[in-house]
């Protein structure tokens, strides 16, 4: 602001400066005139009378020296080459004003107004003029004025800055306490926007967003070990009771191969969660990246399709699909299968005997449109929101198996190919429309 002042004032300074200077100059030639008409109508004697001279001096250059110093014009009058009155000294004879700096090699330098004139053929007047009176003021006074405006300026910012500083510790001290309090109970206390400075409103504001992602991280956290307590916790018991169990068959060869059966397959349960997490953790990482490549999603579709239909045949449900011909998409071909049967594994669990899946792939405005679905008992509303989130399941009782992970494998399989997932909301069931981006290549 300092800088920005002594910048205006300057320009402003020079305008006005330039403005005096001007005036000057249209002064001297309006004098000028004034001197040429007395002459061609009164003669010589008006000319001297008009300069206050009653002789006819001739000033040599110690007399015209003081003459500038005292701030009067000098002024040489000439007929023919012959100076008839004024000054010796050697000045611009210009037509027009002209502005000159004039070394006297004295320890007086000035600034001069010449201007000549023609009174007749064989006559001609030349003046130069110092700076006026009125110039040199008003550059004192501007520069004076300048030294004590930026004098002013900077003491008034520099108390500014003191306030400033003192309120934004205010401020800093109010969001401290806040963060203390929020430290407390960081899952429902939030800062309040109590501040007037804008950085740290945003950063307010910016704080408390990050603690709304760490209470739902929290609570993805508490979700999630939940989860795992009762995805373990059952077969892990199972195991423990049929390892007590063959301890008290010993000698039954019937009865402790049932029991081995069994834990075996309640461990490969637990071994299935843990694998289903690993297997997440590496799809949400993104390094499957590296070995996408061109894939005919069409083909894909098709041949897992085809898989299927027996086992839903089998399970007394009716499996369709329908295909557009050489939709391509870059991916990993293996997370795209995991895609499409995590999502028929699901219709194959939770629908009704005698439902009716479809698979269709068509053509979409920004790609192509994947849908899967059937029309069985579908999802209760208050748990769509939550079916993405690990190890939520809408089971609560968890009577069927799987460990809740299915569909969030799907949404972080989506995730890394830049395709979107959601849930057809009134719908008689379960229908994920999937909007794929696809490549002409």
């Amino acid at each position: 602001m300092t800088v920005l002042f002594a910048a205006s004032f300057l320009v402003t300074s020079i305008c006005i400066l330039s403005y005096i200077k001007s005036s000057q100059e249209k002064e001297l030639v309006e004098y000028v005139e004034e001197i040429k008409d007395l002459y061609v109508e009164d003669g010589y004697e008006s000319v001297l009378h008009e300069f206050d001279l009653e002789e006819q001096p001739i000033w040599d250059r110690v007399e015209s020296i003081e003459r500038l110093v005292d701030h009067e014009f000098i002024f040489a009058l000439v007929d023919r080459g012959v100076l008839l009155v004024g000054s010796k000294l050697e000045f611009s004879s210009n037509t027009e004003p002209e502005w000159s700096s004039f070394d006297l090699q004295s320890e007086h330098d000035f600034q001069l107004l010449t201007l000549s004139i023609a009174l007749t053929e064989d006559v001609s007047l030349s003046i130069a003029q110092p700076l006026s009176y009125e110039y040199m003021f008003s550059k004192e006074l501007l520069w004076r004025a300048s030294l004590i405006g930026v004098v002013l300026i900077t003491l008034i910012l520099f108390f500014i800055r003191l306030l400033f500083n003192y309120r934004r510790r205010l401020e800093i001290q109010t969001l401290m306490a806040q963060l203390d309090e929020v430290s407390r109970s960081p899952d429902s206390v939030r800062l309040r926007c109590e501040v007037n400075d804008s950085a740290l409103r945003d950063l307010t504001l910016s704080i408390n967003l990050m603690l709304d992602k760490v209470s739902k991280l929290h609570g993805t956290t508490k979700t999630m070990s939940v989860g795992i307590a009762h995805d373990l916790k059952t077969p892990l018991s199972r195991v423990a009771n049929r390892l007590q169990s063959m301890a008290q068959d010993v000698g039954d060869d019937i009865a402790i191969t049932s029991h081995i059966s069994h834990a075996t397959k309640d461990l490969h349960s637990v071994i299935s969660t843990f694998n289903n997490l690993v297997r997440l953790n590496s799809i949400e990482s993104g390094k499957h990246k590296q070995n996408f490549q061109l894939i005919n999603l069409s083909e894909l579709i098709n041949d897992l399709a085809l898989s299927y239909e027996p086992v839903f045949e089998d399970s007394g449900r009716l499996l369709s699909h329908s295909t557009v011909d050489c939709v391509s998409c870059f991916g990993d071909k293996d997370l795209l299968s995991q895609l499409l049967c995590n999502l028929l594994e699901n219709a194959l669990e939770y629908s009704n005997e005698g439902s009716r899946v479809w698979i269709r792939l068509q053509s979409h405005t920004n790609g192509a449109l994947l849908q899967v679905g059937d029309n069985g008992l579908g999802i209760d509303k208050e748990d769509q929101p939550y079916i993405f989130d690990r190890f939520y399941r809408a089971d609560l009782g968890r009577t069927k198996p799987g460990n809740g992970l299915g569909l969030s494998i799907v949404k972080a399989i989506c995730d890394v190919h830049g395709a979107s997932l959601v849930l057809l909301p009134d719908q008689s069931g379960a229908v994920f429309n999937i909007e794929v981006p696809i490549s002409n290549q």
